[in-house]
């Protein structure tokens, strides 16, 4: 299937800029560089992606891993006194699995 030519009516944004002018001469600007030049884009985020990039940002900075729990924990088992609450963990798994099943 050839796509080519499906979309010649379609004119740029400069174009259209243009041509608004010419039919409302009041505002017409003087050249076309002119109309060109007062054409500008804008982004508006909402708050929600505003909350997003802040949440990235956050996450950037925090490090992957947390030397300081890491080394509390190596001396914990290196020296025999860290000790698992086996319900905890049965809970805590138990509760994985309802939620994935939900």
């Amino acid at each position: 299937m050839k796509l080519t030519n499906l979309f010649s009516h379609i004119k740029s944004d400069s174009n259209a800029q243009i041509k608004q002018s010419k039919e409302n001469p009041s505002t017409a600007p003087a050249s076309p560089k002119q109309a060109e030049a007062k054409v500008t884009d804008r982004v508006e985020l909402s708050t929600g992606s505003l909350d997003v990039q802040k949440i990235k940002e956050v996450l950037t900075e925090t490090p992957d891993i947390r030397t300081e729990k890491v080394q509390a924990l190596k001396e914990q088992i290196e020296q025999g006194t860290y000790s698992v609450d086996s319900r905890k963990v049965a809970d805590k798994m138990l509760i994985s699995l309802l939620s994935d099943n939900i």
